[in-house]
């Protein structure tokens, strides 16, 4: 059997199956003496229905590869891809497989981004993505949709939230629940934040139950805080930013939260300590 009709057998069996199905597609690839391997996706049985449990979410393992070579299958022909973003993974109709070489033989598996719990997102955003930083940041959400997020740095980041929430809206007390962002930050300083809103189950992502969203998020970051806005870019909607770029005379970040207060703001002896400095400022 050649290659070309061994390709030609790939079509019509993945025509005839229904290829476009998002997540129970095997692939097969070809290596044709040495040259890039060819891969083909086709549909196949569900073969998780043995420990099925509806009313559980599903949560896939992330077995870090060596040397992984990611494909698109979205289509009938799986196009190789190079992640260099969060934002590629994010979308529930995003069909990627990973492929890697193991005893000498091409292997290729599924990767459902939005199936990994959380630190396996991060690690496998921080494995098979360079040049950007990855990392967790906890929300407070307010009852009309304004968040208020710290990046989580240490064990005691949720005491720093708080800290923050309190500074930021000290007269609101109407808090709805917490979140939590996954964001990356490239090297120009420029944030994008994710929000998943999705609970993976056996039979598929459900969404989650959300809250009215308000248009930006404040954000402290180390040293810094930033407005984030909600920014769309290509199928991915989340909120973005960008660190402001200090002189060392500016190392303390300045902020304006609700209600025009201008603070300056450092830590000691683990606390937080804000000083106002005017109702407005000019760098």
């Amino acid at each position: 059997m050649n290659f070309s009709f061994l390709c030609l057998v790939i079509t019509i069996y993945g025509n005839l199956l229904g290829v476009y199905a998002k997540y129970n597609k095997d692939v097969v690839c070809v290596i044709d003496m040495g040259a890039e391997p060819v891969c083909a996706a086709m549909e196949s049985p569900n073969r998780r229905f043995s420990a099925r449990r509806d009313n559980i979410p599903l949560h896939d393992p992330y077995i870090p590869r060596s040397h992984s070579l990611f494909y698109n299958c979205s289509a009938l022909q799986c196009e190789p891809i190079r992640l260099i973003s969060l934002i590629q993974l994010t979308s529930p109709n995003t069909n990627l497989k990973s492929c890697y070489s193991q005893a000498g033989q091409f292997e290729c598996e599924h990767t459902r981004f939005q199936y990994f719990k959380t630190v396996d997102k991060l690690l496998f955003l921080n494995k098979n993505i360079q040049n950007r930083t990855f990392y967790l940041v906890d929300c407070l959400v307010f009852h009309e949709g304004g968040r208020v997020c710290h990046r989580r740095v240490k064990d005691d980041t949720h005491t720093r939230l708080v800290d923050f929430g309190t500074l930021v809206r000290p007269n609101e007390t109407n808090v709805l629940s917490q979140e939590e962002f996954l964001c990356e930050e490239n090297d120009n300083k420029e944030v994008n934040c994710d929000l998943d809103p999705y609970v993976p189950f056996h039979e598929g992502l459900k969404k989650k139950e959300s809250y009215k969203v308000r248009g930006d998020v404040m954000l402290k970051s180390g040293a810094h805080a930033l407005v984030l806005t909600y920014n769309c870019i290509d199928s991915w909607c989340g909120f973005s930013g960008h660190v402001p770029i200090l002189r060392r005379s500016d190392w303390f970040d300045r902020y304006e939260p609700p209600g025009g207060k201008i603070f300056r703001c450092y830590y000691a002896n683990r606390q937080q300590v804000c000083k106002i400095i005017g109702d407005s400022y000019t760098n």
